[in-house]
């Protein structure tokens, strides 16, 4: 029991609270402005409207990184301050890993680095929404009713459904940051330090969540550039 394992727990349990807090700030970012009636009076500025989504979801990723950041603060280095470091065990279906002391701090990195772009993806979705709403409250609701249903669905095991739907889910790959912590073994058993056990499946996922973020994005735009604002 140590800092690294701690973190790593906490990661596991944050899976549907950070999508609700990212959703509550990019779901907010249009819908908001029509709901207070100052999205057609920003439309007056001389910006395009293409100009004017960029910025607000720039903001919103923004926000997104700042909270990840500050999750990384107090989970992953108040965890090492309260708890200490050394080797992590991860609990596998097949046994159990032991990862060396020195060989764990640039796995979190990577793995926020993943988280990153997966909370971008959820708050790509509830950007996509918001241009949809005049309320804010509709945009951030759809987003965590659609990453609830989504993720149960990434949890069901059907063969036909297994290779034809289930892999093009976004939620289906937002927890592939755990690939960064199983690690190959050789003959012996023993794990081989600096290795990643499947890579070309844990940047599959981080392609096809990329992929997720321009095509919601790319929507948002489109729909904005010819909704009528009459409020």
């Amino acid at each position: 029991m140590n800092g690294y394992l701690i973190c790593f727990v906490i990661l596991n349990t944050l899976l549907i609270q950070m999508p609700l807090l990212v959703a509550l700030i990019a779901g907010d970012s249009i819908a908001g402005e029509a709901n207070m009636g100052t999205l057609r009076l920003s439309m007056t500025k001389p910006i395009s409207r293409t100009e004017y989504m960029l910025v607000k979801f720039t903001a919103s990723l923004i926000y997104t990184l700042a909270l990840l950041v500050l999750m990384a603060l107090l989970a992953l280095f108040g965890s090492m301050l309260i708890f200490g470091t050394n080797d992590m065990v991860v609990l596998r279906s097949e046994g159990i890993e032991q990862i060396k002391k020195f060989d764990v701090l640039w796995r979190y990195f990577a793995a926020f680095g993943f988280a990153a772009v997966a909370l971008t993806t959820v708050s790509a979705l509830a950007f996509l929404l918001s241009v949809f709403a005049e309320n804010s409250i509709g945009p951030i609701i759809a987003t965590m009713s659609i990453v609830i249903v989504f993720t149960i669905l990434s949890e069901m095991n059907i063969p036909i459904y297994d290779e034809t739907i289930k892999p093009y889910l976004f939620t289906s790959h937002m927890v592939a940051w755990k690939g960064f912590f199983y690690v190959k073994a050789n003959a012996e058993g023993t794990t081989i330090n600096g290795s990643i056990e499947n890579l070309p499946a844990v940047l599959r996922s981080l392609g096809i969540l990329i992929v997720y973020i321009f095509v919601f994005l790319g929507a948002a735009i489109w729909v904005f550039r010819k909704k009528d604002i009459l409020t």
